[in-house]
Formats: C-alpha cells, structure tokens, sequence
C-alpha cells in the first residue's frame, strides 16, 4: 500500500485552460456586458479562462472598450486587425493567435451576446467527458423571422443534398474545440472559409449540448440578405462540384428534348403536310436554352473564380496590432 508521502509526491494535473474566442466587429454598446457576464461565468468553471479578442475593423469605441478591460482575465490578448475582413477572417485570427499560447481547448463566442456565456460550464464538463468537439446548437428559432427561418431550412436541405459532409441546422459557431481540432482547422488556409462545413469535415468526436440563443442585446445583425446569400453560394461551391455535374444534366436534358422536337416538327411536315408557324414558340425555344447556357457558364465561373483567387494566396487577414494584457 502507498504511503500518504508517496501520495502526495505524485504530480498533480495543471488546471485546464480554456482560450476564449471572441471577434468584434462594432460592439460598444455589448462588450462591456459580455465580459461581465463571462467574468462571473469563469467563476463556476473547474479551469482558468483568457480571452483572445479580435477586433475586426471596428468604427466605434469597440477597442479602445475591451482594451480597458483585458486585464480582467490574466493572459489575455486583444487582436487588431488592419481592417473589416468578414467574420471568417477574425475567427480564424483568433485561433492562429491562440495556437502561440498555451491552452487545452477553445471556445468560440460571438460578442452580441446572442451566445449565452453561461453554457461554458456545461460545454467543458462535456469536453473532460471525452469529446474533441463541443457544439452549443441552438435549441429553436423562434427568435428569427418567419422568412428567415424558412430559408435557413432551405439552405441546409440544399447544402446537405450537394456537399460530401453533413451540416446541422442550428449548429453555429458556438462551440468547444480541443487543441488538436483547432491545429487542423488553422492548417486549412481556404481563401473563402466557410467555416460551419470545415467544422464536419475535419471530423473527430462531437456532442451536444442544446441552449436557447438570446437576441442581440444592442445593434442589428451584422449579414444582410445579399450577404447571406451570398455566403450559402460559397458554401455549396467550397463543399460539392455536384452542381457542375447538374449543368451537365440539364443540358443533356434540354439537348434531348430539343431533338425530339425537331423530330416531332419534320415528321408533322412530311407525313401530315402540316405547316407549323411559330415565332413565338421559337423565340421562347431560344431565351430558354440561353438562359440555361448563360446559368451553366455563371456556375462555371465561380468555380473558376475560386480557383484564381485561391492561386493567388494572399493571407486571409492582416494584424495591424497585438496588445497583450497582464499574464
């Protein structure tokens, strides 16, 4: 039997630290609030917490705010970047910055105080559980609009049909990542990050837990109609090549279908005698087989778009300033 030395001589664990995430875009009227709230939350958790602000391209007092307060949390950093480079750009710098500290795992949270900080403790106890990844999905989306839930669904019915992985509705950004999980997602270097579908492909073991998202507690969202939309393009390009193949279909279809037409018209005319006039139904032949031709090149072109840009590899994001709070 061991003695009560021999006990005490063993080495204990180091307490785990956990590397909050936060970018920030025009927040002044939130951060103040989400630090309190997250301060008290650090509180009831079995390890120590420091905050990786990233400011991206903020007008306001969002800096100037987070910089008085970063010695809240020892070891704290705040991230500047040189300009607004989107909300995929600002989680991926935070991460990179992340990877240079010493931590056990990551959480990503937005600021708008949408992700309700109070999870954290249940996300890390199901972390030391054993999963690599800790997904904080939303339990309804009775706080959207009607328009907006219904494209939501729409979206991820289409992307889940075209893409190779599997993307839940409801599964944000709000999520635990173990070091490992954030090692890899920071080796994919995408120009056009679509971040959710990465989340899938780089696989290891997930759970969930299930919360109700608050609204925003100041300000408007951020993503415009147009931006949205633009964003559910770039996912289904970036995870599928099925659309191309879906050109290819089509104008194999409508190719059929004109032939048989033709064939149709010749055996009216010389069998039957038959004249058939029709401008219109001509005219109406050829805006559609243009309109289908004009889709398949648009398509062709954001691949081909992609590519260049992706050829061209500039950086996702530039960092004007790191300033770091007290260790």
């Amino acid at each position: 039997m061991q003695t009560q030395e021999e006990e005490r001589a063993k080495p204990k664990n180091p307490p785990q630290r956990i590397a909050v995430v936060v970018p920030m875009h025009n927040e002044a009227h939130n951060i103040a609030r989400f630090a309190e709230r997250l301060s008290r939350v650090s509180e009831q958790c079995s390890g120590t917490l420091f905050v990786v602000y990233v400011d991206d391209g903020s007008t306001d007092s969002t800096l100037s705010i987070v910089k008085d307060q970063l010695n809240i949390f020892p070891g704290s950093r705040v991230v500047e970047l040189s300009r607004n480079f989107g909300k995929e750009a600002a989680m991926l710098a935070g991460m990179d910055t992340a990877l240079t500290m010493s931590f056990d795992a990551l959480i990503l949270i937005d600021a708008d105080l949408q992700h309700p900080p109070e999870a954290i403790p249940e996300m890390i106890k199901k972390w030391a559980e054993g999963s690599d990844v800790v997904i904080a999905a939303r339990r309804s989306r009775l706080g959207d609009s009607f328009a907006r839930r219904v494209l939501s669904k729409c979206f991820y019915r289409i992307i889940n049909h075209l893409a190779d992985v599997e993307i839940a509705d409801g599964e944000g950004d709000f999520r635990l990542l173990a070091r490992r999980v954030v090692s890899a997602l920071c080796s994919l270097r995408e120009q056009d990050r679509f971040t959710k579908g990465l989340y899938s492909w780089v696989g290891f073991r997930q759970s969930r837990i299930f919360v109700e998202y608050d609204q925003r507690s100041s300000g408007s969202s951020r993503f415009s109609l147009s931006q949205l939309t633009a964003l559910a393009g770039s996912a289904i390009t970036s995870f599928s090549a099925k659309p191309l193949r879906l050109a290819l279909y089509v104008g194999a279809v409508v190719g059929s279908l004109s032939l048989l037409l033709a064939l149709w018209i010749a055996m009216q005319t010389v069998i039957f005698g038959r004249v058939l006039p029709g401008y219109t139904s001509i005219f109406c032949g050829l805006m559609f087989v243009g309109g289908i031709q004009l889709m398949s090149i648009g398509l062709l072109g954001e691949y081909v778009g992609r590519t260049y840009i992706q050829s061209k590899t500039r950086p996702p994001y530039v960092i004007r300033e790191t300033t770091k709070g007290s260790d």
